[in-house]
């Protein structure tokens, strides 16, 4: 029982360690957050979202 819980808190301080950095970031900057988010998708997609929003 000890091993599980220990494996639950390493799997909690992971998910923890990659998704706060990103909501403060979101949080503090949303402009620079979303034109990061928006780079990292392929061209194609960035061009018909483009298309859609015109």
């Amino acid at each position: 029982m000890h091993g599980l819980l220990k494996a639950i808190m390493w799997v909690l301080i992971i998910f923890v360690a990659v998704t706060l950095p990103a909501y403060i970031w979101s949080t503090l900057d949303r402009e620079s957050y979303e034109n990061i988010l928006l780079k990292s998708v392929s061209p194609l997609s960035q061009k018909s979202r483009d298309s859609l929003m015109q």
